[in-house]
């Protein structure tokens, strides 16, 4: 293994949240490379290092960044974030580096992801993860860090081991807070299960999300898609949980209607007393620029799922249908 100093990391598709976590690792002491797009790339290499806006903080982190895949060097540590519709396309760019990444990471939206990278760099590499952190990119070489929830992290056949512990030390170190678990797979379903509506019916209304919580009737919509992520998450056989700075998933599954609708509009009512007014997801982002939208790693997977194991998810079926008929009309 190499001296922590040495120790290459790749961030694939370095956006806002993938230059957050590449910033982290790179003031943990690795040498960090972001692929990124162009004019982001260009303007970290023209300066040497990204400038990262935390929390009143201002810093300026070195680390390299390229928009050509073939120029990324080979590393140990392989983080990817694209957004899912050029998961693909990114990992078939870099397949000199596979054969070197001993620790593959996608902090992506949904589960299929862990299925991506295990096809690319082979299933032992592959630990789980969900991040519950974010970032805006201001400008290209610039971005603020906007929520500092945790990072979990896991081996996905429940095992302790060394390379996680480690991998949440270096993440720590760089200033982000960790979860090590070994119920990641619990973890990655309860955030895709609130994911669905979340990101469904703010992208289908062109609301931002606190409406979506404080409109009963878009509410209620909540709670039943909830309820068949649920189904869906039962029938693979995982077991949801209320994850710390996740919304308490398994207690809208299972809580009668009523006090379920009551706690997804509390949760509306904390939004606006927080003035956390003004989020706007990142689906309805993607359908604001016309671009390419993350329903098959979200809604079309539950779909699809529970199509396969007899679960029926009639609302669910429809956000996707549309979503997806949506997304076909976008570059």
């Amino acid at each position: 293994m190499s001296a922590l100093g040495e120790e290459r990391v790749v961030v694939i598709g370095a956006g806002s949240l993938g230059t957050v976590y590449g910033a982290a690792l790179a003031r943990a002491g690795l040498d960090v490379q972001l692929l990124a797009r162009e004019e982001h790339a260009r303007a970290i290499q023209e300066s040497g290092s990204v400038t990262i806006d935390s929390f009143g903080e201002r810093r300026q982190v070195p680390l390299r960044a390229e928009w050509r895949p073939e120029r990324i060097e080979p590393a140990e540590i392989a983080i990817l974030l694209t957004k899912t519709p050029a998961t693909q396309e990114a990992l078939d760019s870099l397949a000199h580096v596979r054969d070197t990444a001993r620790i593959a990471v996608s902090f992506q939206n949904g589960v299929a992801k862990n299925d991506d990278l295990a096809a690319w760099s082979g299933p032992a590499s592959v630990v789980g993860a969900v991040a519950m952190v974010g970032g805006t990119l201001e400008s290209p070489g610039h971005v603020r860090h906007t929520m500092n929830g945790p990072s979990f992290i896991g081996e996905l056949d429940g095992s302790s081991s060394e390379r996680v512990d480690r991998l949440a030390a270096l993440l720590e170190a760089g200033g982000l807070p960790v979860v090590v678990t070994d119920r990641i797979r619990s973890v990655e379903w309860s955030k895709l299960v609130h994911a669905s509506p979340t990101t469904a019916l703010p992208a289908l209304t062109g609301l931002h999300l606190h409406q979506i919580f404080t409109t009963p009737e878009l509410a209620q919509l909540y709670v039943d898609m909830v309820r068949e992520g649920s189904g869906v998450a039962a029938a693979v056989g995982v077991e949801l949980d209320d994850w710390g700075s996740l919304f308490p998933v398994r207690t809208i599954a299972a809580a009668p209607p009523d006090e379920a609708l009551a706690l997804a509009l509390a949760h509306g009512d904390r939004l606006v007393a927080a003035g956390m007014t003004e989020i706007t997801v990142s689906m309805l982002q993607s359908v604001q620029t016309r671009r390419r939208l993350e329903v098959e790693a979200i809604q079309g997977y539950l779909c699809r799922e529970g199509a396969r194991l007899g679960v029926s998810t009639p609302i669910t079926d429809l956000c996707y249908r549309v979503l997806s008929g949506m997304d076909a009309t976008f570059s």
